[in-house]
């Protein structure tokens, strides 16, 4: 069971996690790890939740041994990427990790996303595990 509607899941290379991505609202998805062994939530952030947010997210990318990870995702004409492995973070250290490409590409924030489709317009992918490619 699932609070929000699940919108991918994935196992982790590594196979010890299932990692899923719900939508709460337009406004708000989740990124969620649960332990394979015991079905226990192991890592969670928040995306969205303002009241200017709308978030558009899909998949994870993640390193081949499947302990690192990048999630890019779309917010209200922002394009932007976090990465992260399964340690739990404040909200100050998401932030300091958070990448926007708008800010250093100077892309307009005018881009606007199919509704009620979960695609972000921007992918990333492990060259390995120090490269991304986005």
């Amino acid at each position: 069971m699932s609070m929000y509607p699940i919108v991918s899941a994935a196992i982790a290379f590594d196979s010890k996690a299932v990692i899923t991505i719900t939508k709460a609202s337009e406004k708000e998805y989740w990124l969620k790890m649960y332990s394979l062994a015991d079905n226990t939530q192991i890592f969670g952030e928040k995306y969205g939740g303002g009241e200017n947010d709308y978030i558009k997210m899909k998949e994870v990318a993640q390193n081949a041994v499947g302990d690192k990870y990048a999630q890019c995702y779309y917010n209200n004409g922002r394009f932007c990427m976090r990465t992260f492995d399964r340690t739990e973070r404040t909200e100050e250290e998401i932030a300091k990790n958070e990448v926007c490409f708008n800010d250093f590409l100077n892309i307009n924030d005018h881009t606007m996303p199919v509704s009620n489709f979960p695609d972000p317009f921007i992918t990333v992918c492990f060259i390995n595990d120090d490269l991304l490619f986005v």
